[in-house]
């Protein structure tokens, strides 16, 4: 019987698999937009969260503003008043926080949040402020005031106590706003507006001026502290188990168990780069890169986890085209192109299960389910196609093995290139195995009558 051009040339059925996988890539991208789209959905639930909640806290330590003014006459004898001022932050600092976190709901998506309690102890030296006053050329100092910008002010629950020097002042909204750059471990930077509190300067004083400060803060992802202080001490614990400390500096020593987390700091401006006396607020600008704190992780998120999976896409869609070509030739039944494309559609639709049934079940539950219902699938056809159930059960565990050693490799982040590499090293010495002594100049298979009937 005459065998067609697709049937006879193996060379040339390489070729159309080849177009015909290509032509799959679209469904896959498709689906890969998909998954892109539906994080973007969830990173804008989470923010209509974080925004009514409270977003991520970077908490800038007190701060002592000292202006000055002077009079003085211009060339045509014109009265100019000036001002100047100077920013002093504390010689020592000593920041307490604990942490209360929960998983916060917007539909089917979640935020994790907290509630975190931050007590402050800083002391200001007055030496460093006397030996840069501004008493020269007729400067004169006006106005003491003690700032604060904890971060995002929405979050700003209570602040239970607040003393300089023992006296309690009223801090009030300024129409100032900082911007302190990028924070490692949270967000990019924003201009956060700053709280102010006139305070009494004594002439003659002690040479340290106490402050201290008790607030309670609410917030999301993530929670920062500026060490903007000569010496900074930093003593952190929260209940959440996935704390991630990926900031300016590491924690010199930290807990971590299923109950939560406990880490502590202690850092020099010798280190941090951060100076005790600035005349701008613009030299905050790279501050915020030296904050340390703790970013709520959410290990192996769910569209993080399913974009991975669909980036193996196109691998599981050629090795499973190899494998059934390999199956054609070796056991010599002839396959239509129609066939390898329902096969292939398939396995797109596994994205498409998996990234539905993800949203509500978790990652790795519905990665179990979509793979056993596509599994089925494939098995059961390949079973009706290759004439033999055996064939198919064969089809189908190869397939299983193959999810099976995917979701190996996207739980394991770290190992994932080594074990990839290694897997697909041990595919190929198999498919070089199995066609060694396979004349490929003869392997196409001969149209029998039996072949059409695809009955297993």
């Amino acid at each position: 019987m005459t065998r067609s051009l697709f049937a006879s040339s193996t060379t040339f059925k390489l070729f159309v698999l080849g177009a015909l996988s290509l032509l799959l890539l679209i469904p896959l991208s498709l689906i890969y937009g998909l998954v892109q789209e539906r994080a973007g959905l969830a990173s804008e639930a989470e923010e209509r969260i974080a925004a009514g909640w409270g977003r991520e806290q970077n908490v800038l330590l007190p701060l002592l503003r000292f202006e000055y003014s002077r009079e003085r006459s211009n060339a045509d004898h014109e009265l100019i008043k000036e001002r100047r001022w100077l920013l002093l932050s504390a010689a020592e600092a000593r920041v307490r926080a604990s942490l209360s976190a929960e998983s916060r709901q917007l539909g089917i998506y979640a935020l994790p949040i907290y509630t975190a309690q931050l007590s402050m102890d800083a002391e200001f030296d007055r030496t460093q402020m006397d030996s840069a006053a501004e008493v020269d050329d007729g400067w004169s100092l006006q106005q003491v005031s003690l700032l604060l910008a904890p971060g995002d002010l929405t979050g700003l629950r209570e602040i239970r106590k607040l003393s300089v020097a023992g006296s309690p002042v009223q801090l009030k909204p300024s129409a100032e706003r900082w911007n302190l750059g990028a924070v490692p471990a949270g967000n990019s930077g924003f201009d956060r507006p700053v709280l102010s509190a006139p305070i009494a300067w004594p002439e003659d004083g002690p040479e340290r001026i106490p402050v201290s400060l008790e607030l309670e803060l609410a917030g999301a992802r993530a929670l920062n502290v500026v060490p903007n202080a000569a010496e900074f001490e930093f003593a952190l614990s929260g209940d959440w188990p996935h704390p991630g400390f990926a900031g300016g500096a590491l924690p010199r020593q930290r807990e971590i168990s299923a109950q939560g987390f406990s880490a502590d700091w202690r850092l020099l401006d010798l280190s941090t780069g951060i100076p005790t006396l600035i005349r701008s607020a613009d030299a905050m600008s790279v501050w915020g890169q030296q904050a340390v704190g703790v970013a709520l992780v959410e290990p192996g998120g769910v569209y993080q986890q399913n974009e991975r999976s669909a980036k193996y896409g196109i691998l599981v869609l050629a090795l499973t085209m190899a494998a059934l070509f390999l199956t054609e030739v070796l056991v010599g039944v002839r396959l239509h192109p129609f066939h390898y494309a329902l096969v292939g559609l398939a396995l797109a639709v596994f994205y498409l299960l998996l990234l539905a049934l993800s949203e509500h079940l978790g990652f790795v539950g519905a990665y179990l389910l979509a793979a056993g219902a596509v599994v089925a699938m494939v098995g059961g056809y390949s079973a009706a196609v290759l004439q033999g159930w055996l064939r198919g059960l064969l089809g189908g565990g190869v397939l299983a093995a193959l999810y099976g050693f995917l979701l190996v490799l996207i739980q394991a982040e770290e190992l994932s290139l080594l074990l990839g590499a290694i897997g697909l090293a041990l595919l190929l010495a198999t498919a070089m195995y199995l066609t060694r002594r396979l004349d490929w100049y003869s392997a196409a298979p001969e149209i029998s009558a039996s072949a059409s009937d695809p009955t297993p």
